[in-house]
């Protein structure tokens, strides 16, 4: 960098800020900037990102639990806004999908939950669109897996093998 050259692979971006302010967004390629002045706040991967979680122990509106995990593919459309608007979008979206899981969950049964996964998958994706938009980030595809808890009789897993 102190030789005023940047270069950028193709499918990311590099985020410029000079003396601490955002400057500029560079794509793909060889670019010279001010050596010194200019800084790379941050390199953004545009392609398609899968975030995987595994199945929670959730509690629905009647008091039962549900199981459900989730995958969600995103991709960043804005690295200045990808940048300086959320931390770390990975697990900002993977707090935003269990927070609204858990907030739709409590307000239907777990049999409803297990048996019509659509109406929390409707309400979730909504949040994840919206929210992830201001972000600079677009949600491609949400998956869930909502299952019942195993039987009161069935051990788990953790206590089969202890």
């Amino acid at each position: 960098m102190s030789l005023g050259l940047v270069i950028v692979p193709e499918g990311r971006a590099a985020v410029i800020e000079r003396g601490g302010r955002f400057r500029t967004v560079l794509g793909p390629g060889r670019h010279f900037v001010v050596p010194f002045a200019d800084t790379v706040r941050a390199r953004v991967d545009l392609g398609d990102q899968i975030l995987s979680a595994p199945p929670r122990v959730i509690e629905a509106g009647d008091g039962r639990e549900v199981h459900i995990g989730f995958e969600v593919t995103f991709a960043v459309t804005d690295p200045r806004l990808a940048t300086y608007e959320i931390t770390n979008p990975a697990i900002a979206i993977e707090q935003l999908t269990t927070t609204a899981l858990r907030q739709e969950a409590s307000l239907t049964t777990a049999e409803r939950a297990v048996t019509a996964p659509g109406d929390l998958h409707r309400t979730v994706w909504t949040v994840l669109h919206d929210t992830t938009g201001r972000w600079g980030i677009v949600t491609r595809e949400l998956k869930l897996a909502v299952s019942p808890p195993a039987a009161p009789g069935t051990p788990s897993t953790a206590q089969e093998w202890y």
